[in-house]
């Protein structure tokens, strides 16, 4: 019986992170068509994101400790609520600062269901954990690329992005639906009785090394689907619908490398492949930015090396620290949404002003930082582990 329910319960988790993906990665080409509705310039898109990432921020780390209080169904179905009424603002938006507010509400509903599922995966299985988590994370990739060239597509036939936040408000009420009339593993429950003693985990190196190498990626992956599109426009006159293209070739081979990077990890370990895939990730892009407007299909397959590290590196949080995992997931989470955040609006800013093709390049420098901060998690993880024994006996 407790094994059908986690299959629903991933069945659930599946179909919220294509969803979610579908939401949160078209704004990227949304983004031109703001700046031409709106009368703004990418400074203030700069702000949107900053908005944004203030919320994701804030309510990741309110998430990790809701988790362990009310389990993750509750925090999944409030998540859901806050991002329908986002997008039914967002629907109704003639404003600039009417966009900000439903950004704000969208990131919110948006972390707290991330949140949910980033804790309550790795307690879904004993073992090939990082298969399921890669394949979590592949139905996002899913949801990202059918999304991309979906919307594109629409955008071609006229289709008013208010439009297309609206028909998402549907698809959000069937997650509502669904998740309210499922049964999940309560672990919160089962955990009420054991004692937890509170652990500070400031005191711990490797914290603030997980917070620097995940901060980097978020923004190397999310940096990537903001300003991609406005990349392609700007530097070489790309519409909405063909700078749509390569980003949904982007997400696309992002989507294969999840499909089988969760297996490729089991293989050869968490970290060391990781930092490998990261590397790549920053050549092949470093590489695409150079060749210039023909290799714009090479900056795309960079996708591919991004793919495993978000969940690998969540994973690995969750089996290093044993105790309140929940919490210390949702703080580390949300100090990398702070770098995430900061590193967005400064994209904003430095387009206005050294320009569009060189700030672009600070998504592989991201990389190559996040790298050699897995590297040093690698070569740590045995002192650190004994440390972690130590701070929660």
């Amino acid at each position: 019986m407790k094994n059908k329910k986690n299959i629903t319960t991933i069945l659930l988790i599946f179909m919220f992170m294509f969803i979610a993906a579908m939401i949160e990665n078209i704004r990227g080409i949304f983004i031109p068509l703001f700046k031409q509705d709106f009368q703004v310039k990418d400074t203030y898109i700069g702000i949107m994101t900053l908005v944004s990432s203030i919320a994701y921020m804030i309510f990741s780390y309110i998430g990790g400790g809701l988790c362990e209080r009310l389990g993750q169904k509750k925090v999944y179905i409030g998540g859901f609520i806050f991002t329908m009424i986002s997008l039914m603002v967002l629907a109704n938006t003639y404003s600039f600062p009417m966009l900000l507010l439903g950004m704000f509400l969208m990131n919110i509903g948006l972390s707290l269901a991330s949140i949910a599922t980033n804790t309550l995966v790795p307690l879904l299985m004993g073992s090939f954990q990082a298969v399921l988590m890669n394949l979590t994370h592949f139905c996002y990739g899913v949801g990202s690329t059918i999304g991309q060239s979906t919307v594109g597509n629409l955008i071609s036939k006229g289709i008013n992005w208010r439009q297309i936040y609206l028909g998402e408000a549907f698809l959000v009420l069937l997650l509502i639906i669904g998740f309210s009339l499922s049964s999940f593993p309560e672990h919160h429950k089962e955990n009420r009785n054991v004692e937890k003693k509170k652990v500070n985990i400031w005191s711990n190196k490797l914290v603030y090394f997980f917070i620097l190498a995940l901060g980097f990626y978020i923004f190397a992956e999310v940096g990537t689907g903001n300003w991609l599109v406005n990349y392609l426009k700007g530097t070489y006159g790309f519409s909405e619908q063909r700078g749509s293209m390569y980003l949904a070739l982007f997400f696309g081979v992002f989507t294969i490398g999840r499909l089988v990077g969760g297996f490729i990890v089991e293989k050869t370990g968490y970290l060391n492949t990781v930092a490998i895939s990261l590397v790549a990730a920053t050549i092949v892009s470093i590489t695409g930015l150079i060749i210039g407007e023909k290799g714009m299909v090479v900056l795309s397959l960079s996708g591919f090396f991004f793919s495993i590290a978000f969940p690998t590196i969540v994973l690995t949080i969750s089996k290093v620290f044993k105790n309140n995992t929940s919490y210390i997931t949702g703080v580390i989470m949300t100090a990398g949404s702070l770098i995430n955040m900061l590193l967005n609006a400064l994209v904003g800013v430095l387009n206005d002003n050294i320009g569009i093709y060189k700030t672009f390049f600070l998504i592989p420098i991201s990389l190559l930082i996040s790298a050699v901060f897995i590297i040093i998690i690698h070569k740590n993880i045995g002192k650190a582990s004994k440390s972690v024994k130590a701070a929660n006996a």
